[in-house]
Parts: structure tokens; C-alpha cells; sequence
């Protein structure tokens, strides 16, 4: 498959915190990635870095030249005295792109205004907007917000059926279960900041644990090599030579890299 867009160790920082940092991933025809995390791990930051509405502070994000990208915000705004056939003409490279895309999103009577939509609504206008522009790649944060049971349904069909890749950041578990074919988690826990793996979103439970089962393995083996350090030094090493305090020094910082990854797996 064809590699739409590269982004390599991004870093996005504010002030002194360090959001994300090391965050690497690439989207390739016919991919619908979905992307969750914590709150406050960066998604919809991570989105707008991806769509270049916001600048990484380290590190490059490259689209392949020709590929046409839209987002979709969380709360998408239009001016109210548009009409819903106005907008979607405007996006439009071909008048009866518009047309296609009103019906396809439900739309009736193309002469409503904006400002009389109710925030489901709003949102199946933004989708038919994007769907106007023939994306190759379509980035969508939250998407099912303010949407119905109905709306839900609808997008689900209309990603699984679309010709081009999507990124998805949502909290719907069951909306990613039906729509992703690779899933992404956002969390430093991870030693790169972002786990990733093909499949649905129960593959990506399944592999996320064996991740976690895999990282306390490792702890265990780590707090066993530190528990043999302790002995030795509370037998006593009283010949303070360099060997000896290289040993010492290098079990503290054992200690202390086991403690700090620990409580960030804990997080």
C-alpha cells in the first residue's frame, strides 16, 4: 500500500511540560487508524500537528505530494445565515459533488440555514463538507459527538465503505471496534510514547495487555536484580573501592529507574 503521510519523532511541548515527545507513525492507503489515550495525553494536538494546523517542536511530518487531507474539528462552526447548500458548494470542486454529499449525510432540504442545525446536525454537515473535498486522507476528532444512535450508524458505514484512510481520535470503544483496522494509544507510559498495532480495537486490548504482562516481567526481573544488590550491600562491602562504589551507585540507579517506570505504567 502507498504511504500517505510519514510523521517522524515529533516532540510538542508548552512552556516547560512536555506533552508528547519521540511520537513516530505513518498512514498508508486504506487505513483507518483510531487513536485514543488519556485526557490530557495531546490527541486532538497530536490531530492538528498531523492535519498542519499546528507546528511540532521537534521533528517532521511529511505528506506525499498530491494527497488532499481535511479535519474535521470536535465542534465544527459555520456562519448561520449559510445555507447547508451553499456551504457544501463552496467546498465542492464539482457542483454536483454537493448534491451527492447532502443526500449521503441525510440531508433533505438543502436550504436550511446553519444556524438553525442542532449540534448532530452541525456535525453530519461538517462530515459532508469533508466528503465534498474527495479527501485521500480524512482526520476526524471526536467525531460521534452530538451525533445519534442513527448518525453513529450512518458514519460507521460510510468510513467502512470510504475509498480513502482516516485517523480517528474518539472515546467511543465500540464506534473504533467497528470502524479501525489499526489502533493507536497516546500515553507516556509507553517507552515511546505511543503503542501501536493492526487490527480492531479488541486485537489492540489484546495486545496491549500482553504489552502490560511483558512490562511486569520485566519489572520482576528488574526488582529481583535490585533485591540481590540490597543483600550485597547490607552484608556489608566495607572496603570502599572504586569497584565497590560503581556497584553501589549503579544499584541505585536501578532502583530508582524501576520506581520512576513503575509509576508511570501505574498512571
Amino acid at each position: 500500500m502507498a504511504l500517505l503521510l510519514n510523521c517522524q519523532t515529533i516532540a510538542r511541548r508548552f512552556g516547560s511540560a512536555t506533552l508528547f515527545d519521540n511520537i513516530s507513525l505513518t498512514i498508508s492507503d486504506g487505513e483507518r487508524h483510531g487513536l485514543i489515550g488519556p485526557n490530557g495525553s495531546g490527541k486532538s494536538t497530536l490531530l492538528k500537528i498531523l492535519a498542519g494546523m499546528d507546528l511540532p517542536d521537534a521533528g517532521e511530518v511529511a505528506l506525499r505530494k498530491g494527497v488532499r487531507m481535511t479535519y474535521v474539528p470536535q465542534d465544527p462552526q459555520f456562519e448561520p445565515a449559510l445555507t447547508i447548500e451553499q456551504i457544501l458548494e463552496a467546498a465542492a470542486h464539482e457542483p454536483a459533488l454537493a448534491q451527492v454529499a447532502m443526500g449521503q449525510a441525510g440531508f433533505s432540504d438543502g436550504s436550511l440555514r446553519a444556524g438553525e442545525l442542532s449540534g448532530g446536525w452541525r456535525k453530519r454537515l461538517a462530515l459532508a463538507q469533508a466528503l465534498v473535498r474527495q479527501p485521500d486522507l480524512l482526520l476526524l476528532d471526536e467525531p460521534t459527538n452530538h451525533l445519534d444512535v442513527e448518525g453513529i450508524a450512518w458514519l460507521e458505514r460510510l468510513l467502512a465503505a470510504a475509498p480513502f484512510s482516516s485517523v480517528v481520535v474518539s472515546h467511543d470503544r465500540y464506534f473504533l471496534e467497528n470502524v479501525a483496522t489499526h489502533m493507536m494509544e497516546l500515553n507516556r507510559a509507553y517507552p515511546d510514547g505511543l503503542f501501536r498495532c493492526a487490527g480492531s480495537y479488541g486485537d489492540f486490548l489484546e495486545r496491549r495487555e500482553e504489552f502490560y504482562a511483558a512490562q511486569a516481567r520485566q519489572r520482576e526481573s528488574l526488582a529481583a536484580k535490585v533485591r540481590r544488590e540490597v543483600e550485597w550491600l547490607r552484608r556489608g562491602a566495607k572496603a570502599r573501592t572504586r569497584k565497590s562504589k560503581a556497584r553501589i551507585d549503579a544499584a541505585r540507579r536501578r532502583l530508582e529507574d524501576g520506581l520512576l517506570r513503575t509509576e508511570q505504567a501505574a498512571d
